[in-house]
């Protein structure tokens, strides 16, 4: 599957965010993210909210540090783009395979190790404490936030939760397209209905 869109990732960031620390926007994500419009169809505004929540949720739990947020938009854009284009819950290789493909593009290889930890780990449900820990966990506490509906938070401000999800709302056109998806798969594959689980 091939990655468009790519752009060189830049040292200070590139992105907009508020006083309170909040990334309103950053066109390297969208960048990445908009040649998938028309196979994300009715749910590409909520996957893109959902990839600029998980971005601000990641920033919120892990400690800055250089190229951070190019690491994590990468993240954000392909850990669950495959399933969302296919309908196929079997997707976090093909994930690592379009990470893989853009990290070449964009001339930054080094990062892919780090950049596959952190796709195949986000629906872990332990902590991780293996190599390139800090954004391989905060890209997992980020996607368990999400999919709680922020019922977890892990230590977050509740005022901080309120701006990210007043700024990119929870899509329920982008909710029914993973809700529907996921019960078709799981009822056609009943010896591994959620292979993208992690313990």
């Amino acid at each position: 599957m091939a990655i468009y869109g790519a752009a060189p990732p830049t040292p200070d960031g590139g992105f907009t965010v508020t006083d309170t620390g909040v990334v309103t926007d950053m066109p390297m994500l969208d960048a990445l993210l908009d040649p998938y419009r028309a196979g994300l169809g009715v749910g590409y505004n909520g996957y893109r909210a959902h990839c600029y929540r998980m971005l601000n949720w990641a920033r919120f739990v892990s400690e800055p540090r250089p190229y951070r947020e190019e690491k994590l938009a990468i993240m954000t854009v392909l850990h669950d783009l495959p399933f969302f284009l296919t309908g196929d819950l079997d997707y976090l290789g093909r994930a690592c395979a379009m990470a893989t493909e853009h990290l070449r593009e964009i001339g930054r290889p080094e990062w892919t190790e780090e950049l596959h930890l952190m796709i195949n780990n986000h629906h872990r449900l332990r902590g991780y404490t293996g190599p390139h820990a800090e954004l391989v966990e905060a890209c997992r506490k980020a996607d368990w936030i999400d999919v709680s509906f922020t019922k977890l938070r892990f230590g977050i401000p509740r005022r901080r939760i309120v701006e990210v999800r007043a700024t990119f709302p929870m899509n329920e056109a982008y909710k029914a397209v993973a809700i529907t998806a996921i019960g078709r798969y799981a009822v056609r594959h009943l010896d591994r209905p959620l292979p993208m689980m992690r313990w």
